[in-house]
C-alpha cells in the first residue's frame, strides 16, 4: 500500500557516532523512507553532557557510569597510557565517518547545544521518528529527553522505530520518565523482544516487534565498495572493543578458523584494543568498502550486530561470536536476531571451546531459509512504518 501524501520526516539517531553500525543503520532508514516518497533529514544533535549537579542529584548513576565503563580497571588505566596510537586510529575512522555523512546523509546544518535548542533547530515536519540504535540506553535517557521526543512540535506524529535498551532492562531510576514520554507517541517499535516486554511494563503499552533499518533494504549497490577486496579468497574478522579476555578466546578463534580453512585474515575494528592479533592484516575501509569486504568474503568472524546482518544480506558464511559475558547486554540482539531466522547455531557462546566453533564452521548455513524468516518480518515491519506514518 503507497502512503496517499509525500510527509517531511526528521530521524532522531545517533548518526554522529563514530562507527559503522550507526551509518548503517542510519543510512538504510533514511534510505527506505526516502524510496516510499517522504522528504527526510536526520537531525544534527548529539547528546546532552550531563551537568556535575545532575549526576549529584543521582548518584546512582554517577556510579553506574563509572564501573559501567570500567573507569578503576587496570586494563582501562593501560589502554588510557598506551593511547597515543589509538587516537591516531580514531582520528582516521572520523575523517572516514565524517566523509560517509556528508556525501549519504542529509543532516540539519545546526549543532544545538541542549536538549533546549532542538524544537528552534527543528525544520517543519510531519512526523518525528526516533531510531534505530540504542536510543533508550540509560546513558541517553538520563542525559536529557531529547530521544523520548519530548521537543516533537504540535502536531507532528511521535514515532520510535527499531528503538533499543541495549539490554533487558532500564535502571529504576529512569523508569518514570520513560513512561511518561511514551505513552505520548503516536506509534511504539522496538529492536529486540526483550523490549516489547519492558515497554509494556513500564507504560502499559503493546510496542511492536520490528526489524533493524539494515534489514529494511536490501540493495545497497549505491555505497557498496570493492577497491579493497583482495585477490583470492579470504577470512574476514569485523570486531567491536570487548574484554581483554574475550577478544583473546576470539584471536585464538580466528586463527585456527584461518589454519583450518588455510586462508588469510583481514581484520576491521574501529577500537584498537582487543584487536586481532599473529599473521591478520589490518584495515581501515569506508563504510563502503567494509561492505565490499563482507560481501566477497569467503568467511566472516565477528562479534557486531551490523556485521552479522549484513552477512545475513550478502548470503556470506559467517559465525557471530559473544560480546561480552552477560545475557541481557550486548548478546541479546546477537541471540534474538539469529535464533528468530533459526540459526542459533551461528552464535558462539562466550569461551567456547575452539572444536566446538570449528564444528560450527563445517556446518553448512541454510540462507534460502533465514531469508525467508527474515522476508517475512521485513514484510511486517514495512508495514508498521507505512501505518505509524499515515496521518
Amino acid at each position: 500500500m503507497e502512503n496517499s501524501h509525500t510527509m517531511k520526516i526528521a530521524i532522531l539517531t545517533l548518526q554522529f557516532s563514530n562507527n559503522y553500525g550507526a551509518m548503517f543503520q542510519a543510512y538504510a532508514l533514511s534510505r527506505h523512507l526516502e524510496q516510499d516518497g517522504h522528504e527526510v533529514v536526520l537531525l544534527n544533535y548529539h547528546q546532552d553532557i550531563p551537568t556535575v549537579s545532575k549526576y549529584l542529584r543521582n548518584p546512582i548513576a554517577f556510579f553506574r557510569k563509572i564501573l559501567g565503563k570500567g573507569a578503576i580497571s587496570l586494563n582501562f588505566i593501560q589502554g588510557k597510557l598506551s593511547d597515543s596510537r589509538g587516537k591516531a586510529v580514531e582520528k582516521d575512522f572520523r575523517e572516514i565517518f565524517d566523509t560517509f555523512r556528508r556525501d549519504h546523509l542529509e543532516i540539519t546544518p545546526a549543532v544545538p547545544v541542549h536538549f533546549s535548542d532542538l524544537s528552534a533547530a527543528l525544520p517543519e515536519i510531519d512526523a518525528l521518528i526516533v531510531g534505530s540504535d540504542q536510543v533508550w540506553a540509560a546513558d541517553f535517557v538520563f542525559s536529557s529527553p531529547a530521544y523520548l521526543l519530548a521537543f516533537s512540535p504540535p502536531g507532528a506524529r511521535r514515532i520510535s522505530y527499531a528503538a533499543s535498551f541495549g539490554k533487558a532492562h532500564l535502571e529504576g531510576y529512569l523508569q518514570k520518565a520513560f513512561s511518561e514520554e511514551i505513552r505520548k507517541f503516536d506509534a511504539v517499535s522496538v529492536r529486540e523482544k526483550s523490549g516489547v516486554e519492558l515497554v509494556s511494563e513500564l507504560s502499559g503499552i503493546e510496542a511492536t516487534h520490528v526489524v533493524d533499518p539494515t534489514l529494511l533494504i536490501s540493495d545497497y549497490s549505491e555505497i557498496v565498495d570493492d577497491s579493497l577486496v583482495p585477490d583470492g579468497d579470504y577470512i574476514l574478522s569485523y570486531r567491536l572493543s570487548q574484554s581483554a579476555e574475550l577478544s583473546d578466546w576470539v584471536d585464538d578463534s580466528i586463527a585456527a578458523l584461518a589454519s583450518e580453512m588455510g586462508l588469510p585474515v583481514y581484520a576491521v575494528s574501529t577500537n584498537i584494543a582487543g584487536a586481532d592479533g599473529g599473521d591478520v592484516r589490518h584495515l581501515q575501509p569506508t563504510p563502503g568498502q567494509l561492505l565490499g569486504l563482507i560481501e566477497k568474503a569467503r568467511f566472516l568472524a565477528t562479534n557486531s550486530f551490523h556485521g552479522t546482518v549484513f552477512a545475513l544480506n550478502f548470503r556470506t558464511p559467517f559465525l557471530t561470536f559473544a560480546r561480552d559475558s552477560a545475557e541481557d547486554k550486548q548478546n541479546l540482539r546477537l541471540t534474538e536476531l539469529l535464533g528468530g531466522i533459526g540459526s542459533p547455531q551461528s552464535f558462539c557462546e562466550p569461551f567456547a571451546p575452539i572444536k566446538e566453533v570449528l564444528s560450527k564452521v563445517a556446518a553448512p548455513q541454510d540462507f534460502a531459509s533465514m531469508h525467508t524468516r527474515l522476508q517475512q518480518r521485513r514484510v511486517a515491519s514495512i508495514a508498521f512504518l507505512k501505518d505509524a506514518l499515515r496521518a
